[in-house]
């Protein structure tokens, strides 16, 4: 396939400087880890093989480098993907049932919503683009849209935007922990 055939989003709304953030969305944030608490779980979804859907395992790892105040599972060495999902969520239940979750992940969307970041209090639905049928997880979510499918297929979304919007989710969990 040319490169012509592939669709370049323009990423100017993802910002990987997170002291540029709109006070709405750090104030989102703040509420968000009011809910979560102290120490919270931060369950970092997706597989480091296909570059859009590497957002959760690059904020993982983010958030284990910069030693972030929480339990974080799903890094580049270690991901949370479709195939261990199951297995991630018994163990987060056994050995931390008192927590809550923030659940982090990818999403597909329209063209005008990529480089967007979604906070929601609630669960999300992993692998629903793809119509897995994956449990449920998170009393927080944090989703980040990284392609419109239509356009460009997630193993095709520039790397550079997953990683300008983990930087800046990861920013800001660390100065909500703080």
């Amino acid at each position: 396939m040319p490169y012509n055939d592939f669709f370049m989003p323009e990423i100017s709304n993802v910002s990987a400087d997170a002291d540029n953030a709109e006070p709405a969305r750090d104030f989102e944030f703040e509420c968000a880890f009011a809910l979560l608490g102290v120490k919270p779980i931060v369950l970092c979804i997706g597989s480091d093989r296909v570059t859009g859907d590497c957002l959760g395992p690059i904020v993982g790892q983010m958030l284990v480098e910069r030693k972030a105040n929480a339990f974080v599972y799903g890094t580049l060495d270690r991901p949370v993907t479709a195939l261990n999902l199951k297995d991630a969520v018994t163990h987060i239940k056994d050995v931390h049932s008192d927590k809550k979750v923030l659940a982090i992940d990818s999403s597909v969307g329209r063209l005008a919503d990529v480089g967007k970041i979604r906070i929601a209090f609630g669960s999300i639905a992993p692998g629903s683009a793809d119509g897995k049928k994956l449990p449920k997880v998170g009393d927080v979510s944090i989703t980040a849209t990284v392609t419109d499918p239509r356009k460009t297929p997630l193993s095709a979304v520039r790397l550079g935007t997953v990683y300008a919007l983990a930087n800046t989710i990861a920013t800001r969990i660390i100065r909500c922990l703080q």
